[in-house]
């Protein structure tokens, strides 16, 4: 079977993955949950949950147990925007800037036609994903 895995990130044991799912790029913690990476922002300080989280349309993974060395290396992986307080807008971010697109990149190159068959079949929640890796990799 095809791994569906483009990148692999391990902060000293705590893992998080990215995955291409039926409705695009995902960003999974090994072991919990996963979203799509244009819907996930890090977030810190929410009334609900004072800790660092993971947040997404329709879910939130809870992140307090890593550090903020930890917290800022994963932003820089996967391109992640972050808001530091509950009352601040998002800021930062670029997934198509981060070492995670680049593993998209590659996997784009070994998968092309799983690639496109996978954005006719359904809606993407990560827009334009397979188009910035095909132009990526036309300038290789």
């Amino acid at each position: 079977m095809m791994s569906m895995r483009f990148y692999y990130l391990d902060l000293d044991g705590i893992r998080f993955e990215g995955m291409i799912s039926q409705d695009g790029p995902h960003i999974k913690r090994c072991g919990g949950g996963g979203m799509p990476i244009g819907e996930a922002e890090l977030h810190y300080g929410d009334p609900i949950d004072p800790n660092w989280r993971l947040v997404g349309r329709h879910q939130a993974l809870a992140l307090a147990e890593l550090n903020e060395q930890q917290l800022l290396e994963l932003a820089a992986h996967f391109g992640l925007p972050l808001r530091t307080a509950p009352t601040e807008s998002v800021s930062g971010g670029g997934f198509f800037t981060s070492p995670a697109f680049e593993g998209l990149r590659d996997w784009v190159k070994h998968h092309p036609t799983k690639a496109q068959r996978l954005v006719q079949k359904r809606a993407q929640r990560t827009n334009g994903w397979l188009e910035a890796c095909q132009a990526a990799n036309s300038l290789d």
